[in-house]
C-alpha cells in the first residue's frame, strides 16, 4: 500500500488524468501546479471527477469525506492532493 502524502496523491491524480487524456488520444499533462483546476481544464468532467476520487480512495485503502473541503476548492490540484492526503491519513 502506498502512504498517502501529498506528494503520492498527486503522482496518483496525474497518471489518473493522463490516462484519461491518453484515452482521448492527446498528450500527457508534464506540469502539474497547484492551481490547475481539473474541471476547468476539461481533463475531467464531473462523473469522472468522481471516479478519480473513488479510484484514489481503493489505491490507498480509505474512504474521503468532501464535506469539510471547500467546493472552490474540491478540483485545484493542490488543496485536493493535501485533502485528499490528510482524510486518508487520519483513516489510517
Amino acid at each position: 500500500m502506498t502512504r498517502p502524502t501529498p506528494d503520492n496523491v498527486r503522482v496518483f491524480v496525474a497518471d489518473f488524468l493522463n490516462r484519461k487524456l491518453r484515452d482521448r488520444g492527446q498528450g500527457p499533462l508534464n506540469d502539474l501546479p497547484d492551481d490547475y483546476d481539473v474541471l476547468l481544464s476539461g481533463v475531467l468532467d464531473s462523473l469522472a471527477f468522481v471516479e478519480m476520487m473513488m479510484a484514489a480512495g481503493e489505491h490507498f485503502v480509505g474512504e474521503i469525506d468532501f464535506e469539510n473541503l471547500d467546493p472552490e476548492k474540491m478540483t485545484i490540484i493542490g488543496p485536493l492532493c493535501l485533502f485528499v492526503s490528510e482524510q486518508l491519513m487520519q483513516r489510517q
